[in-house]
């Protein structure tokens, strides 16, 4: 039995990969989505080639990180001068199926209606491309929680906008197996995977560093991987591993490693699974 669509591989896994550059080892190591960073870096020709370049690499899903700039109290997105325009241009431009929008370095004091204003033309105008819409909550932020998240959607109220799910956030947040499985069905919108050590609760906060690849460390990932599927079977398991031994790694290697760690989750994930009775194996009714 098949378990999700596949699975993606994020730009902050690996070390300084163009836009291509990343798409090309996605391919070669069986991933079908990629999630790229703000501004892609790509030269005009690279550019202009990369929706056959997708296509030729077996890339299905395209994420667009970091598209905050329509989100109030927002200063990191103002410093590195980014627009909604902007946003939308790159989604043009990369074939992007969705945004994944974090509050990141956002005022934890900003409100649910403050960002369900801001929001909700952003999400408008994402649909009238047939794209998705992803929050992602981040503790610090005004959206630092779960419950926070849930509040904001349904106060939007757009049937393309969902939840950005981290389990290294899901982690910091303290969050529950619970609070998952009481998410709206479908309320899940992205999925970005990576694995946490039993004494990282002990050490400084980290926003980003220390995520392990899956099976390293100690998170109920395959609970986790099930409850997210259950939710939206359509999404592909995206690793999001900021980590000081990928970045030591070059980019082909860290990419090898880690769909070797994603794989070994899934055919796990698969072994556990029953498979469906065959029709040849039913009981056979008497008339």
């Amino acid at each position: 039995m098949t378990i999700g669509p596949g699975i993606g591989l994020c730009h902050g896994s690996l070390r300084d990969v163009s836009a291509a550059e990343l798409v090309r080892l996605a391919g070669a190591n069986g991933f079908c989505s990629v999630m790229l960073p703000p501004v892609p870096r790509a030269s005009a020709a690279e550019a202009a080639g990369f929706r056959a370049l997708l296509e030729a690499n077996g890339i299905r899903r395209v994420v667009l990180d970091g598209a905050m700039a329509a989100l109030p109290r927002c200063p990191f997105a103002a410093q590195m001068g980014w627009t909604v325009d902007q946003h939308f241009e790159v989604a043009e431009r990369f074939a992007v199926d969705c945004f994944s929008v974090p509050h990141y370095g956002g005022d934890p004091a900003t409100t649910v209606a403050e960002l369900a204003d801001a929001l909700g033309p952003f999400c408008e105008r994402a649909a009238r491309g047939g794209r998705t819409v992803a929050l992602e909550f981040l503790p610090g932020t005004g959206i630092p929680d779960l419950e926070r998240a849930v509040r904001i959607l349904e106060s939007v109220g757009a049937s393309n906008l969902g939840i950005a799910l981290d389990t290294w956030h899901w982690a910091r947040s303290r969050a529950s197996l619970a609070d998952l499985r009481a998410l709206p069905p479908g309320a899940i919108a992205d999925f970005q995977i990576s694995d946490r050590s039993a004494a990282q609760d002990t050490l400084p906060d980290s926003v980003q560093w220390g995520r392990l690849l899956p099976g390293e460390g100690v998170l109920p990932l395959a609970e986790i991987v099930g409850i997210v599927l259950a939710n939206a079977p359509q999404l592909t398991l995206n690793a999001e591993i900021f980590s000081e031994a990928r970045q030591a790694q070059s980019p082909a290697e860290a990419a090898r490693d880690i769909a070797r760690a994603l794989k070994q989750l899934v055919g796990a994930l698969e072994a556990a699974t029953p498979s469906p009775p065959s029709p040849s194996s039913s009981p056979s009714s008497s008339p």
